[in-house]
């Protein structure tokens, strides 16, 4: 059986067009020095606030305060029903009635108030493009209670900046970082190593799925980057919201002119949507702006890859090691693309120097298990496959290659068990649908593996490897004539040398 490996899923939104619209005012605070972790976590907790509804718990921050009045700013999704009851839990863990609520058509941002006579810290802005790729962010707010946690704890977290755009995407966003969050903490703050705040967390590394699975009725799923609302965002639309902050600071112009990263995240759009041409497009530009943009070159390669142009594939990832031969990921991906190809000793030499520089890292880990189940180590296959999940619960690529090592142990229930896992994690997954069909194949039960491969090619039609499990399905109802069509058209669908496909660009977030 073949089997799969699959980065992880990524939601960026579909992009808007901001030609239109000049982002024409940022903050201007003096250079600040960089504090401690546990300074700016300080910082962050004590203007950090819970909101509490029935229909979208959320996360803010207090920015300002007049008198009794406090005002609070946080995303507009959090707020999107005006009317209903909004209450937030303070550092102190008082509660508070939100009124005045506003927000900002075509933004996911919004602001409101809460009075009290308690004497509450503000948040201190700062100047987001300051932060640019690398730059260590935290990350504050109050994750959903589930089965596990039977109440919203404040969460704290600590990452870099993916990718810092001067011209934002659909709702806003346009500062991407790395950070581990979770649903619920929608709203809160980001701050820079100062602890000053530069930006509104609006999309998580989980988030709720947008339609139901018949599995997990409370899936989070990975989209691997975060995204949020920078300041310059905000200063921009402050009067729309009857916002002043004419007594406290300076506002000064910010240039529009798209850099590096605005092609960036535009490129990996369209990866999403499946606009592989438009990717390497947009790539190129990225990369004509900035020579040494590592996770561009990565990109036109999984873009590459997709098209099946595999010597450009390749030369995407060797450009990426000779800018930086240290780079973990890089390496990484240089495996996948080897393994695929069918170099499974050259590409396990990359795996091993990918894991040899980021001992932590999970996406290695599971391409290093992809590997070893295509040499018959399906031993150390599973072990690699296991630390992978080790190091990141949400890995469901690494769960659905956990279904095909126990397929190929033929012990179809735990394959079952593991590909049901990886689907409660993405249901939307067509790769990890048909690794499901394989494992329902095993178990023969092939009506049920035939639905799943045709929910699964309407999805993605483009993955041979399904029409290759429909024909075994086929084959054990005794349909010879379906089998023989599904075999012959497996042969010449999707990829003629790759077993895999990339799903997305979140690698890349690590």
């Amino acid at each position: 059986m073949q089997h799969y490996w699959f980065f992880n899923r990524i939601y960026l939104g579909q992009l808007v067009s901001w030609s239109s619209i000049l982002i024409s005012t940022l903050l201007l605070v003096p250079s600040a020095q960089a504090a401690s972790s546990i300074e700016v976590a300080k910082i962050a907790k004590s203007v950090t606030v819970n909101i509490e509804s029935s229909e979208s718990p959320g996360s803010g921050v207090i920015i300002q305060k007049s008198n009794n009045t406090y005002t609070i700013i946080t995303a507009a999704h959090v707020l999107r029903n005006p009317k209903s009851a909004f209450t937030i839990v303070t550092p102190d863990g008082n509660t508070h009635k939100l009124t005045n609520i506003k927000a900002t058509p075509g933004t996911d941002l919004a602001i409101a108030k809460f009075q009290s006579t308690t004497s509450y810290p503000v948040a201190k802005m700062g100047d987001s493009a300051q932060s640019p790729e690398g730059a260590t962010v935290y990350v504050a707010g109050f994750p959903m209670a589930t089965q596990a946690i039977s109440a919203s704890i404040y969460n704290f977290t600590e990452g870099k900046v993916t990718a810092n755009a001067n011209r934002p995407l659909a709702e806003g966003y346009s500062l991407v970082y790395s950070n581990n969050t979770l649903p619920g903490m929608s709203g809160g703050p980001v701050f820079n190593d100062a602890g000053e705040l530069i930006a509104i967390h609006g999309r998580g590394d989980t988030q709720e799925s947008s339609q139901a699975s018949e599995i997990n009725q409370n899936v989070r799923i990975k989209t691997g980057f975060n995204l949020g609302i920078t300041t310059a965002t905000f200063f921009k639309l402050a009067s729309n919201l009857g916002f002043n902050f004419s007594d406290q600071v300076v506002i000064a112009a910010r240039s529009t002119e798209p850099k590096a990263d605005d092609f960036f995240l535009q490129g990996v759009d369209l990866f999403r949507r499946g606009k592989w041409s438009g990717t390497i497009e947009l790539m190129d530009k990225a990369i004509k702006k900035d020579r040494n943009y590592l996770r561009a070159y990565l990109a036109r390669g999984a873009a590459n890859f997709m098209q099946n142009r595999v010597a450009a594939a390749m030369d995407d990832a060797n450009q990426a090691l000779k800018i930086f031969p240290n780079y973990a990921v890089a390496h990484a991906s240089r495996c996948f693309f080897l393994n695929e190809f069918g170099n499974h000793g050259q590409a396990l030499g990359h795996c091993n120097r990918a894991i040899e520089l980021a001992p932590k890292l999970a996406i290695s880990y599971s391409i290093r298990g992809a590997v070893k189940l295509s040499l018959s180590d399906v031993s150390g296959a599973e072990g690699d496959l296991l630390r992978s999940i080790e190091l990141d619960p949400k890995s469901y690529f690494a769960y659905s290659n956990l279904s095909a090592v126990y397929g190929k142990r033929q012990i179809p229930q735990v394959a079952i068990r593991y590909a049901r896992e990886a689907l409660s994690l993405n249901p939307n997954s067509a790769a990890v649908r048909v690794q499901y069909a394989a494992a329902l194949v095993g178990e023969k039960q092939y009506n049920m593996a035939i639905a799943e491969v045709n929910r699964a090619i309407s999805t993605n039609p483009r993955i041979s490897n399904a029409y290759r499990v429909r024909s075994l399905a086929y084959a054990g109802l005794g349909n010879t004539a379906q089998a023989q069509r599904d075999g012959d058209f497996a042969k010449t669908t999707a990829f003629s040398s790759p077993q895999g496909a990339i799903e997305d660009l979140s690698f890349l977030s690590q």
